[in-house]
C-alpha cells in the first residue's frame, strides 16, 4: 500500500473521531429518541420496543413518501432548523433531512478526520481558488462540499451547476478565469467542463489545467479503475465520496478505502430484508447516532454494498465499497454485479466517458463515449468483458457527448447504466430525475 506523504490524521482530526464516537447514541437510544420526538416514528414503533433494536422494521424510502416532511423532524429542535435537504428520489420519493446550524457545521467538520485534508491545505497554500461546481438545492451537496472546502482554507466560488444560469460553457469560462486548484463535482460533469475549456477556451486551458491539482467528486458511483483514469489523464488528486443528503456517512482515504464514520452504525440486509450483520456484502442501511433533528433510524439507502474490516494505517477499522443500486443488480451465472462491476472491466483500457450496457439472452451490447480513448480500446473492452461476465460482449465506441450532452444542463441522473432486458430480469428501472 503506497499512501502519499502529504496525508496525514492531524491531531484535530483524531480529536474529532474520538469526539464522534464519544457523543454518539447507542443504535437502541437514537430509536428511543426517535419514537418519542417525532410523529413519524411514534407510530411506525407503536408495536415495538426500541430497547430490542434488531426486531425494529426497516425505514424504507417508499415509507416516507406521502408523509409531511414534518412529521420526521423531532420536536425539541423544530424552532432550531435552519436548513432543508431531499435526496433525489432518482429511486422513489424524495426523503427529507433537516438541519440545525450546529448539526451542518459538525456534518462538514467531521470531514476533517480525513487524512485527505492535510494534502488540500498543501494545495490551497499554493492557489486557494477552488470551484465548487456541485448542484445546489434540495440535494445540499453543494452547500456540504463549499463548507468542507472554506474549512480547510479555500476561497470557494460555488457555481451550482445544472441550471440555465451554470450552463457547462458558463462553467468551462469559469474555470479559464479563475483557474482553480480544486474542483467539486460529479465525473461527468467535470469531464464536461474539461471538455468545453479545451474547445472555447484553447488560449486558456494550458495554464487552467496547470493550476488544477485535484478533483472531489460525488453523486454519481465511479469505479476505482475509472478514478485512477481521471487521475493519470489530467495528472491530479482525485478524491471520490460516497454521501448522501443525510450526511457523510463514511469517508474517503489515502489508503484507498472508504470508511464507514463512527458517528453512524451501519448494517446489510439480504434480498427479503433480513439482517445479514455488519459485515458483508447486501443491502445498505444506516442509523445516524449523532444527528438529532432528523434522526434517521436503520434507513434503507439501497445500495448494493460491501463493508468488511480495515487494516488502515491511519486507525480507520472499517472499510465500505458501493457496487450500485440494489434494485439495479443483475445476475449474471449466479454472480450478483452492478454498475462498479462493468466500470472496473471497461475503464481499466483508458476510457473515461459516460457508458450503457444492454444485457440481452444472447450477449450484451455496450456503448462507450470516448474521451482520449487510445486506439483498440473498443475492442480490448469487449474482449474484457467477454472473458468477465462469459457473455459475448459486442462494444460501440461512439463521440463524447452521445450519451450525455457535453454542451447542456444535464435533466437526469445517470442511474440506469447497466440494464437487464433478459426474461430473468429482477431490476426495477427507477423514475430518472
Amino acid at each position: 500500500m503506497v499512501v502519499d506523504p502529504r496525508c496525514r490524521m492531524t491531531l484535530r482530526g483524531r480529536f474529532l473521531r474520538a469526539l464522534a464516537a464519544r457523543k454518539a447514541f447507542t443504535p437502541a437510544r437514537m430509536a428511543a429518541y426517535a419514537k418519542r420526538h417525532t410523529a413519524f416514528y411514534a407510530e411506525f414503533y407503536r408495536d415495538h420496543d426500541p430497547a430490542d433494536f434488531a426486531s425494529l422494521p426497516v425505514l424504507r424510502k417508499h415509507l416516507v413518501k406521502e408523509r409531511d416532511p414534518y412529521d420526521l423532524l423531532a420536536r425539541p429542535l423544530r424552532d432550531k432548523v435552519v436548513y432543508y435537504g431531499e435526496t433525489t428520489g432518482s429511486t422513489g420519493s424524495p426523503t427529507p433531512a433537516f438541519y440545525t446550524a450546529k448539526e451542518f457545521r459538525g456534518a462538514t467538520l467531521l470531514t476533517l478526520i480525513s487524512p485527505w485534508c492535510t494534502l488540500l491545505r498543501e494545495v490551497l497554500r499554493e492557489n486557494r481558488t477552488v470551484l465548487n461546481g456541485l448542484a445546489f438545492g434540495f440535494t445540499v451537496a453543494g452547500m456540504s462540499f463549499g463548507d468542507l472546502l472554506k474549512n480547510v482554507g479555500a476561497l470557494v466560488a460555488n457555481t451550482g451547476c445544472r441550471s440555465t444560469l451554470a450552463t457547462p460553457p458558463r462553467i468551462a469560462r469559469g474555470i479559464a478565469r479563475l483557474r482553480p486548484s480544486i474542483v467539486a463535482a460529479t465525473p461527468i460533469d467535470f469531464l464536461s467542463w474539461m471538455r468545453v475549456l479545451r474547445e472555447d477556451f484553447p488560449g486558456a486551458e494550458p495554464e487552467a489545467r496547470g493550476k488544477l491539482r485535484a478533483l472531489l467528486m460525488t453523486a454519481e458511483l465511479c469505479g476505482e479503475e475509472r478514478v485512477k483514469r481521471l487521475a493519470e489523464h489530467f495528472g491530479i488528486v482525485v478524491i471520490d465520496v460516497y454521501a448522501c443528503v443525510e450526511g457523510f456517512f463514511s469517508l474517503p482515504c489515502p489508503c484507498g478505502e472508504k470508511h464507514v464514520l463512527p458517528a453512524y452504525h451501519a448494517e446489510l440486509f439480504d434480498d427479503d430484508l433480513g439482517c445479514i450483520g455488519t459485515e458483508g456484502t447486501g443491502r445498505f442501511a444506516f442509523t445516524n447516532l449523532l444527528k438529532r433533528s432528523t434522526p434517521m433510524v436503520r434507513y434503507l439507502l439501497d445500495d448494493l454494498v460491501t463493508i468488511s474490516a480495515s487494516q488502515c494505517p491511519f486507525g480507520f477499522r472499517k472499510s465500505i465499497v458501493v457496487h450500485g443500486r440494489h434494485e439495479l443488480t443483475v445476475r449474471i451465472r449466479g454472480e450478483k454485479v452492478n454498475v462498479r462491476h462493468f466500470e472496473n472491466v471497461i475503464f481499466a483500457h483508458g476510457l473515461f466517458g459516460d457508458f450503457r450496457a444492454v444485457i440481452h439472452e444472447d450477449g450484451m451490447a455496450v456503448t462507450l463515449e470516448d474521451y482520449a480513448a487510445p486506439a483498440g480500446a473498443a475492442e480490448k473492452v469487449a474482449r474484457a468483458l467477454t472473458s468477465r461476465f462469459g457473455m459475448p460482449a459486442e462494444v460501440d465506441l461512439v463521440p463524447f457527448g452521445t450519451i450525455t450532452d457535453y454542451r447542456e444542463p444535464r435533466k437526469s441522473k445517470p442511474i440506469l447504466k447497466v440494464e437487464d432486458r433478459r426474461r430473468a430480469s429482477t431490476q426495477e428501472p427507477p423514475s430518472l430525475l
